[in-house]
């Protein structure tokens, strides 16, 4: 009779110990599906507040840039949507050196310099990869630089075979490009793909005005285009150039580069979680030559 008891003592234990396994694979399952659907809520939300903000703030890019005070290329917010973080940077892309037109005006190995100099603080590596081939076969770049010789013939239209970033940079992180390295600003402060290349001058950077016109103006002409303009930052671009008594030929070239409004802007938002970063582009370019000022513009859209 004690052996039948042990007998069944046994059986008990087995199936205790095959009910507690079964449970504890429900309990992990359970669990496992509760963290995703959690994720999948948080990634829900996520989209939904990029989309929200893409719909919403970049038609008001130039309010927040306006609103920034010291006139700059960008400017960064933080916003809270729905239990959630979003760091956004809008940008007036008119305020950034244009690498098409860097390419019209060099050529690709001028470019490819310039934007070395933009990008000499990052640590991204510049390969440009333009969508046209034969950078001197295409008739851009044949102008010289270095001065105001380089503006003895009207510049040919703006090449657009830059379209984004990944032309431009090798295996670029959207870190790399928008994030700020310690006191140095990122890379796309001072560059952009798109807009029509003109420069809005009271907002470029400094960098960016002498990427784009160092074609046409000697390096003091420059120096002190920059220094009149920190004298008085609200003056406009035409009143300043009077004052570098320019070639009739040289002003023409140079007052169709440096504007003092846009008709490009940009978004970027920056959505981080506790596993992964998530990097949103959208840009409003009202420059495009297929857009019309009687409808809205469709922006480009990049996600990473």
């Amino acid at each position: 009779m004690a052996q039948r008891h042990g007998y069944v003592l046994l059986i008990v234990l087995m199936v205790l110990a095959i009910t507690g396994a079964v449970l504890a694979g429900l309990c992990r399952m359970s669990l496992e599906r509760a963290l995703f659907a959690q994720r999948a809520q948080a990634d829900l939300q996520r989209r939904w507040g990029v989309l929200t903000c893409q719909s919403v703030l970049l038609p008001k890019a130039e309010a927040a840039l306006s609103a920034s005070g010291t006139p700059a290329s960008e400017a960064r917010r933080d916003l809270h949507l729905g239990g959630q973080v979003f760091s956004l940077v809008f940008g007036d892309e008119q305020a950034k050196a244009n690498v098409n037109l860097l390419y019209r005006d060099a050529g690709l190995a001028g470019a490819e310099s310039r934007v070395r100099e933009i990008a000499a603080l990052s640590p991204l590596r510049v390969e440009l990869r333009p969508l046209a081939d034969g950078a001197d076969a295409s008739g851009f770049g044949r102008k010289p630089a270095g001065g105001a010789a380089a503006a003895d013939a009207d510049p040919p239209e703006l090449p657009r075979v830059f379209e984004a970033f990944g032309q431009v940079f090798v295996g670029a992180r959207p870190a790399d490009l928008v994030e700020a390295l310690g006191t140095a600003a990122p890379v796309t402060a001072a560059l952009t793909c798109w807009g029509d290349g003109s420069l809005n001058f009271r907002r470029a950077t400094p960098e960016a005005i002498r990427q784009v016109c160092g074609g046409y103006l000697t390096s003091a002409q420059i120096s002190k285009l920059l220094d009149l303009r920190a004298k008085d930052p609200a003056a406009d671009s035409s009143t300043l150039l009077d004052q570098l008594k320019l070639s009739e030929k040289t002003r023409a070239v140079i007052d169709d580069l440096l504007v003092d409004d846009s008709s490009c802007r940009s978004l970027w938002i920056v959505s981080r979680s506790a596993e992964r970063n998530w990097y949103d582009l959208s840009v409003s370019d009202g420059s495009a030559p297929d857009s019309s000022p009687t409808q809205s513009v469709q922006p480009l859209l990049f996600s990473w």
